[in-house]
């Protein structure tokens, strides 16, 4: 299924396959976020994206960082600001989403350099730029 493609993402070349992309929202002019999402690995790498009190990730247009792949879910997962903390939920997605190479089955608090895996993008969590 769907979990192999995910599981050779390493392998993955994103020329190979030009219809995937991810976007990401545009920031107030001038004011730095006080966290990102940075694609380490897959389509649109070194894409940046910055984090908001609540942000969602999938593939479906309407979620605030898009990844546009059939490996992940319309509505993949939340990332949630919790004070000075930001928080990653899974939403119940068919290929899971993976904290340090870990599968997220219970809310998770990222910290600096944390790599989330959704489908076969690879991203970093920074909260300096």
């Amino acid at each position: 299924m769907l979990d192999s493609v995910a599981e050779d993402a390493t392998e993955y070349d994103a020329t190979e396959h030009p219809a995937s992309t991810a976007t990401a929202p545009a920031g107030p002019a001038g004011h730095a976020a006080p966290a990102q999402l940075v694609i380490s690995r897959g389509p649109s790498t070194g894409a940046r994206f910055p984090l908001t009190d609540h942000t969602t990730i999938g593939r479906y247009s309407n979620c605030d960082i898009v990844l546009d792949h059939v490996t992940v879910s319309r509505h993949h997962a939340d990332l949630d600001r919790d004070g000075h903390r930001y928080v990653l939920t899974d939403t119940g997605s068919l290929n899971g989403t993976y904290l340090n190479r870990h599968p997220v089955g219970e809310p998770a608090v990222l910290g600096e350099g944390d790599e989330i895996r959704i489908g076969i993008f690879r991203l970093t969590f920074q909260t300096t730029p």
